[in-house]
């Protein structure tokens, strides 16, 4: 497996799948999770707010195709509309936003699911669909410092939805500390015709 990733094009890089967010929702999920960190002197307060859908692994020289085969299926997704209300956690050491209702997710993660041999370079290493779409403040928390957050986290109010209507693609090599975006992917709902002519031209 090192031999095969140190040939040229067979290195390994880290994607993910992301819905791409309204600047304002962005900034409002920043200071919010902002708050939190200051609130009780955590580290990372300032990490990119993203919402994955999928996270994996592929070699470099796939790259192009599974980036078509990608946006050919994004393209005939149609825009719709996520809720986010108040706050939920994972007793003992998360505090997060959560998705009001799932329903609209599931369709996403069963389409990208049949893009499997397109996400990742071999059955061992198998993408990461990300079943739960919140939007975390902390994980990991220490149990006196979640149950002091949570106490007054659990009475808070908060609502945010936008229109889900484009993805970006983001790529991150070995080694590297920071996501770059790769490509945008809009959501056309286009029919499926033209989608299977695209995938496979």
């Amino acid at each position: 497996m090192g031999a095969l990733s140190a040939m040229p094009g067979y290195q390994l890089c880290e994607y993910q799948l992301v819905i791409a967010l309204p600047e304002a929702l962005r900034e409002k999920l920043r200071r919010a999770r902002q708050s939190f960190h200051e609130q009780y002197a955590l580290p990372g307060g300032n990490a990119a707010v993203l919402l994955p859908l999928v996270k994996f692994r592929q070699r470099q020289l796939l790259e192009e195709r599974m980036r078509n085969s990608l946006t050919s299926l994004v393209s005939g997704w149609k825009p719709l509309p996520l809720h986010y209300k108040d706050f939920g956690s994972q007793p003992s050491h998360s505090v997060f936003i959560p998705m009001i209702s799932r329903s609209p997710w599931q369709p996403l993660l069963r389409d990208l699911r049949g893009l499997q041999n397109m996400i990742r370079p071999d059955k061992e290493q198998q993408p990461y669909f990300v079943s739960e779409p919140v939007f975390t403040l902390a994980s990991r928390l220490p149990p006196g410092i979640y149950d002091k957050a949570w106490q007054q986290y659990s009475h808070r109010q908060f609502t945010a939805q936008f229109m889900a209507e484009a993805c970006l693609l983001l790529k991150r090599g070995g080694g590297d500390a920071h996501w770059q975006i790769l490509q945008r992917m809009e959501w056309r709902n286009l029919p499926i015709g033209v989608q299977q002519t695209r995938l496979f031209a």
